[in-house]
């Protein structure tokens, strides 16, 4: 399949935000075709039943980006077993920090 990329930047509210979250968190956990649309356009994709994620978090002074990955293969075939993770029963957790500012550590 020849390479297809679609990048889109728009600035949303907060709720509009979580919206298309929980609609693609509902989609994936609905099946395995998932469509994403923004600007008008859409496009429908064939999720594969094991996917790899990936969270990066990143506080740069006055400005805090979250960016979150997820990537398969189309042949699960193509993927060796001996490189799955094992699944897990609950997501780790995640350490939230007021107005995008870490917490600071009382551990000494």
């Amino acid at each position: 399949m020849p390479k297809l990329e679609i990048k889109r930047k728009s600035e949303l509210s907060r709720k509009e935000v979580s919206d298309r979250l929980i609609a693609l968190g509902q989609a994936l956990a609905s099946g395995s075709e998932v469509e994403l649309g923004s600007g008008g356009d859409s496009i429908s994709v064939v999720v594969g039943d094991r996917v790899r994620w990936e969270l990066e978090i990143e506080v740069d002074g006055d400005e805090t980006e979250i960016e979150i990955e997820i990537s398969w293969r189309d042949d699960p075939s193509e993927e060796s077993t001996a490189d799955a993770e094992p699944e897990s029963e609950s997501p780790p957790p995640v350490k939230t920090a007021r107005r995008g500012r870490p917490r600071k550590s009382t551990a000494k």
